[in-house]
C-alpha cells in the first residue's frame, strides 16, 4: 500500500510511499516518502499530487534513456553472454568496464544522451592531468566509442547518434617515455651476478632473455614441449595470473622458438633438476601472483643497472636479435606477434631503420684537406710576395 500509519511517541500517523517504475526500461524508476499527516484524508491527497509529480519525473528520464553506469552494465551482460559475437577475452572485458567506470565516473549517474563533447574533454584532461600516455588516452576513447555507439544500436540511448567523444582531439598528453630495455652489457651483468650468487630466478630471467616468451608463457612451459634433440621449444599455452589458470598463448597459436647453443646449456642444466617434474622453470607464489616484476626490480637495482619489469625481458630478446641483423619477419614469428605494428615499435627501440643513416653527411674535413687548404695559402702568399 502507498499510503499506510505508523506510530511516533504514541500517536498514529499516515505516510505515504510512492515506487514507479518506467514500463518501457524497469530499471528506470522513481520513488519518494513523506511522512507526518495527521488524517487519512491528507495522506491520500499527497499520494494523488505526489503520483502526478513522480509520472512527470519518470517521463522525463524514460525519454532521456539509461543512465551511463546502466549502458556499461548492459554492454558487459551482452558481450560475456555471447563470445561468439563478441570476440573479446575474459579479462579485456573486465579491463575495459574497470577503465571506463574508473576514467568517466562523473558520468556514471548522468543520462547517457545528456553527455556532450565538454564531458568528453574533462575527462581526456582528468587521464593528462594523471599523466596517462596519449596512447592510454586513446585506447580510453576507443571504449567509450565502442560501449556508446553500441547503447545507441541497441536504443538504450535516445535523442543522440554518435559518441560524445566522437571528433574530440587528444591534446597536451605526456611525451612519450623512453622505454625500459638493457644494453648488451646489462643483460650481460644482470645473467652474471644472478648466477654467480645462484639467486633461484636466474634461470626464469635467462629463459626470458633466450626466447623471448612472455611471462605466462614461461610460467606454463612444460617439458613436454621442449624439444632438445631437434633444438625447438614449441609455445602453446600460457598461465593467467588473474584467473589462476592456464589457457592458450594470448594469440591463441602457436610457435615454436628454436634453442641456441646457451638455451640448449641453460635447459641441460634445468633438466637435472626439475626434470621429474612437468614444468619447466621453478616454481615460486609470487610469480603465481603476478608479482614478478617487484624481483626482477629489486635485482636490478641492488646491481646497479636499470630497474626494469619482466615484459621487458621480451624486449631485451627482441631487440638483441634485430641488432645482429635477424630479419624483422623472423624475430616476428619467434616471438609470436601477429601486429605489423607492434614489431615496428620494436624496430624502433633497437633503431635499426636509422644504423648507418647518417654516414651520407661527411662534412667534417679530414687532416689531409686541411694541410693541403694550408698549403695553397702559403703558396699565394709567396706568389703575391714575389710580384710585390
Amino acid at each position: 500500500m502507498s499510503v499506510s500509519t505508523y506510530q511516533k511517541n504514541g500517536e498514529t500517523l499516515w505516510k505515504v510511499y510512492l515506487n514507479i517504475r518506467s514500463k518501457d526500461e524497469p530499471t528506470i524508476r522513481e520513488q519518494k516518502v513523506v511522512l507526518g499527516f495527521k488524517n487519512e484524508k491528507a495522506a491520500l491527497a499527497e499520494e494523488r499530487k505526489l503520483l502526478r509529480e513522480l509520472t512527470e519525473k519518470l517521463s522525463l528520464r524514460t525519454a532521456q534513456g539509461l543512465s551511463w553506469e546502466t549502458v556499461i552494465d548492459r554492454w558487459e551482460s551482452a558481450v560475456r553472454a555471447d563470445p561468439i559475437r563478441y570476440t573479446y577475452a575474459t579479462d579485456t572485458v573486465t579491463d575495459h568496464v574497470s577503465a571506463l567506470k574508473r576514467w568517466t565516473e562523473s558520468w556514471l549517474k548522468r543520462p547517457a544522451s545528456e553527455l556532450n563533447k565538454g564531458d568528453a574533454r574533462e575527462v581526456f584532461q582528468l587521464l593528462d592531468e594523471a599523466g596517462k600516455s596519449k596512447g592510454f588516452q586513446k585506447h580510453v576513447k576507443s571504449n567509450i566509442n565502442v560501449v556508446f555507439n553500441w547503447g545507441i544500436e541497441h536504443r538504450l540511448i535516445r535523442g543522440v547518434n554518435e559518441s560524445p567523444v566522437k571528433g574530440v582531439q587528444i591534446t597536451g598528453a605526456k611525451a612519450e617515455k623512453v622505454p625500459e630495455i638493457l644494453t648488451l652489457e646489462e643483460i650481460r651483468k644482470l645473467l652474471t651476478e644472478a648466477k654467480q650468487i645462484e639467486h633461484p630466478w636466474y634461470p626464469i630471467w635467462a629463459m626470458a632473455l633466450l626466447t623471448g616468451m612472455r611471462n605466462g608463457e614461461l610460467n606454463a612451459l612444460l617439458w613436454k614441449d621442449v624439444d632438445l634433440e631437434n633444438r625447438k621449444i614449441t609455445v602453446c599455452r600460457s598461465y593467467n595470473t588473474r584467473r589462476r589458470e592456464v589457457k592458450s598463448t594470448k594469440s591463441g597459436l602457436w610457435r615454436t622458438v628454436p634453442i641456441s647453443d646457451d638455451l640448449y646449456s641453460l635447459l641441460t642444466e634445468l633438466k637435472t633438476k626439475t626434470g621429474n617434474t612437468p614444468n619447466v622453470l621453478p616454481r615460486f607464489r609470487k610469480w603465481d601472483e603476478g608479482d614478478q616484476a617487484t624481483v626482477l626490480r629489486a635485482f636490478c637495482s641492488g646491481i646497479g643497472i636499470r630497474s626494469i619489469r619482466f615484459h621487458a625481458l621480451r624486449a631485451c630478446f627482441a631487440t638483441q636479435l634485430l641488432n645482429h641483423d635477424v630479419a624483422p619477419a623472423r624475430v616476428m614469428k619467434i616471438c609470436g606477434w601477429q601486429d605489423l605494428k607492434t614489431m615496428q615499435h620494436y624496430i624502433r627501440l633497437a633503431g635499426i631503420d636509422e644504423t648507418g643513416a647518417t654516414q651520407v653527411l661527411r662534412v667534417l674535413p679530414t687532416d689531409r684537406e686541411v694541410l693541403d687548404e694550408a698549403a695553397k695559402m702559403f703558396a699565394n702568399q709567396d706568389r703575391l710576395a714575389k710580384l710585390g
